[in-house]
C-alpha cells in the first residue's frame, strides 16, 4: 500500500505553477512594489529639499513642474 502513495517533491507548496505575466506578478510583485515605494520617497525627499532651499534647477524638472507651465 505504501508504494501506491506518491512522495511529493519537498519544495511542493500545494500551489500550481502560473505562467505568463500572472505568474511573473505573483513571483516578483512584493519586490517591484517595494521599489516603486522606494523610489517614491526618494523623488518625494528630492522635491522636499528642492523647495525648502529654493534650488530651481531641481524645481524644473519635469516631474516637479505645476501643471500648464
Amino acid at each position: 500500500m505504501e508504494e501506491a502513495m506518491e512522495e511529493k517533491p519537498q519544495d511542493f507548496q500545494g500551489e500550481p505553477e502560473v505562467g505568463g505575466i500572472k505568474g511573473f506578478f505573483k513571483k516578483h510583485g512584493p519586490e517591484i512594489g517595494l521599489v516603486v515605494l522606494i523610489l517614491y520617497v526618494i523623488l518625494l525627499g528630492i522635491g522636499t529639499i528642492a523647495e525648502v532651499f529654493e534650488i530651481q534647477s531641481i524645481l524644473d524638472w519635469w516631474i516637479f513642474r505645476s501643471p500648464g507651465r
